[in-house]
């Protein structure tokens, strides 16, 4: 967070800053504030209620004149102790601790506002310093109420004296975000506490109870935990301070309850005044009503994108990467790392650490169980070169104990080189140092996602890549979903586009990669077989197509994953995602058996392949039908002998070499059968 101090573009001018319209406590308290209604509300209504602000101080000028403001916007750290806005012990922190000065935009703009007391709600660009940007405001304000707190070792905190409460989505942003404010107030005795979820309830309550606590972060649910028990003796009275960051995903449907709860066991408005600070790099308009509720009339909304600006870093390509089929993601993206980890190595360029972004949990089990297997392995380049090692993969999603996720954040963030395999618990607000690649598996679901996961990458100035690994299946689907982003095409992913169902020709790095895979997925359980093929039924369920999306699926589990029939699907499963009567599913029966849904008949004609391709799905039938042809055994390596049994053409010097796909039951050792 504190190497977050780029600028924002120049083009967004200083003097869009609502610095000029503040006006003190004493006056605000005393001029009559117009109620906003819902139709005023917006983003114009936004800019609509700042007028008014003016217009009520304005009036007010004649009764008693508020301090004069200086001309200009404060952009350096060092300036707001100079003005004596923030205490020294804090921005001497800052400043020769870590040896930063230069505000971003957000944190320029938003500081003076916060510090005036103003409800303020701000959009800024992923990875610009919004934490800082309220991190600074709430320890003042604190600091402004007791000034003995400013000595470093002197605390007097107890349980029942939070003065501000910051509320994150996830548990690991929030430990992050302690984990700065702790850096922050090292040289005060300010008390930072966490209260999340996935831990210890009891330990946090002990810590809170023996140190006492003046900030608190937390998520909703753990939060609502705490202060719901009157037991814990834990309570904020003296509340000064509400920061919701990432507000968006805060005020989506899962979340807006639980807030609403905890609001109301706050002090109330008329027991205490209370500032409401939201932070996120996505506003869509869903929520504003939302904000409504929450924020005081007069409130501030500070922009740092402009409405024509793609909602993404400029300086960071995004590439997308259409896959043939399913089963071509998994190699093109190992072909991603071995190539960029190599070309890294070999040019001396910052070393390749990526985040590899999946649409469930269970493609994240199933990926890094498959890749994990990889880390010693040697890859064969595309210039004869060869890369060994170590390609570290680090898995981290929701459904992991809140000391393995501990554990993958940690470690991801101390390497210099690794990939983090990762569900969209790591995408919102996470500061990971370095990360020069993310890499998304299929559309994610929302627009806002792909915004909030490419942001990972080219923080703090650095640069950085995006790449989105997609299927056929969703080339349509593509600009309607991500909509006027700077996505281009790239087609240098060999492995992508090969054709896995025929025999063929293959340069030696590809037929490298797809050896070592086929190896890793002899060694998975079928269960996470099973478990991908359902989850990835439930990610296109927005596909209308179900038969073309069974087919591919299909082939992904023959020619990807080396499955000799279909992973099986419960019957009450079928029918409840509208797949009743689709050709190629395996029906698990009441019994335990399984039966193929006509996949052992020919389906008939060609079918027109629906995105104008010449692939035609397979041909429109069921890769696992006994009429279409498995093309071999297997998979060879190198030219030695093939991991199935079969022996190659090629020989250990080639650089193109003869490689066959699919898979019969001697593929596989004897009762892997699902």
């Amino acid at each position: 967070m504190f190497g977050a101090l780029r600028r924002c573009p120049a083009s967004l001018a200083r003097a869009t800053s609502t610095s000029a319209l503040r006006m003190p406590r004493a006056v605000r308290a005393t001029a009559k504030q117009p109620a906003l209604s819902k139709d005023a509300f917006a983003i114009t209504g936004v800019r609509q209620a700042l007028r008014w602000q003016h217009a009520a101080a304005s009036t007010q000028a004649q009764v008693a004149d508020p301090p004069s403001q200086e001309a200009g916007v404060i952009t350096r750290f060092s300036q707001l102790k100079d003005k004596g806005l923030i205490h020294p012990n804090v921005i001497n922190t800052i400043t020769k601790r870590f040896g930063f000065d230069e505000m971003t935009d957000v944190q320029s703009k938003t500081i003076n506002e916060a510090l005036a007391g103003d409800d303020v709600i701000a959009q800024a660009k992923t990875g610009t310093g919004k934490t800082l940007a309220f991190l600074l405001p709430i320890l003042q304000n604190v600091l402004n109420e007791d000034p003995s707190l400013a000595r470093k070792g002197f605390s007097k905190a107890a349980p029942d004296d939070i003065r501000a409460i910051i509320i994150s989505p996830t548990r690991e942003l929030a430990e992050q975000i302690a984990f700065e404010a702790r850096k922050l107030v090292s040289n005060t005795g300010l008390v930072v506490q966490t209260a999340v979820g996935g831990t210890q309830k009891r330990l946090h309550l002990q810590n809170i109870r023996r140190e006492g606590c003046h900030i608190l972060v937390a998520t909703p649910g753990r939060l609502r935990d705490v202060l719901e028990d009157s037991y814990t003796g834990i309570s904020a009275p003296k509340l000064t301070t509400l920061v919701l960051d990432e507000a968006d995903r805060l005020m989506d449907h899962g979340f807006w309850p639980e807030i609403m709860t905890i609001q109301r066991m706050l002090p109330q408005p008329e027991e205490k005044e209370k500032q409401t600070l939201m932070f996120s790099a996505t506003i869509p308009p869903e929520v504003v009503d939302m904000v409504r509720s929450t924020m005081r009339p007069g409130f501030h909304f500070i922009k740092c994108v402009r409405d024509d600006e793609a909602p993404t870093h400029e300086r960071v390509p995004q590439k997308v990467v259409f896959a043939r089929g399913f089963e071509n993601r998994m190699p093109a993206l190992l072909e991603l790392c071995v190539r960029e980890y190599g070309r890294r190595k070999q040019s001396g360029e910052k070393p390749f650490k990526a985040i590899v972004y999946f649409n469930s949990t269970a493609e994240v089990n199933l990926a890094y169980r498959t890749l994990n297997l990889l880390e010693s392995r040697t890859f064969r380049g595309p210039t004869q070169t060869t890369y060994s090692g170590p390609l570290r993969f680090i898995p981290l999603h929701g459904k992991m104990s809140q000391q393995e996720r501990t554990r993958s954040t940690r470690t991801f963030k101390m390497a210099d080189s690794a990939v983090l395999l990762s569900s969209d618990v790591s995408a919102r607000g996470m500061d990971f140092p370095d990360v020069t690649h993310v890499v998304q598996m299929s559309l994610p679901h929302q627009r806002e996602t792909y915004v909030h996961r490419i942001g990972r990458t080219g923080r703090a100035g650095k640069e950085g890549e995006g790449w989105l690994i997609a299927s056929e299946l969703e080339r349509q689907e593509l600009p309607r979903r991500l909509r006027d982003l700077p996505i281009e095409h790239d087609g240098s992913l060999v492995s992508a586009s090969v054709d896995m169902t025929k025999e063929q020709q293959l340069p030696m790095s590809v037929a490298s990669i797809l050896t070592n895979l086929a190896e890793a997925h002899r060694s998975v359980p079928l269960g996470q077989f099973s478990d991908a093929y359902h989850a990835h039924l439930g990610s296109f369920q927005w596909l209308n197509n179900k038969q073309s999306l069974i087919y591919s699926m299909n082939a992904m589990a023959k020619y990807g994953w080396g499955c000799s029939e279909p992973p099986p699907l419960g019957r009450v499963l079928v029918e409840k995602m509208g797949l009743a009567g689709l050709r190629g599913i395996n029906v698990r029966e009441y019994n335990g058996g399984s039966r193929s849904a006509n996949a052992r008949l020919n389906m008939g004609p060609r079918i027109s392949d629906p995105f104008g391709g010449d692939r035609s799905t397979y041909n429109q039938r069921d890769p696992f039908s006994s009429d279409h042809s498995t093309r071999g055994g297997g998979r060879d390596s190198h030219g030695g002998r093939d991991p199935f049994g079969r022996h190659s053409g090629g020989g250990r010097g080639a650089s193109v070499q003869s490689y066959s796909f699919g898979s019969n039951k001697s593929n596989r050792r004897p009762g892997r059968e699902f």
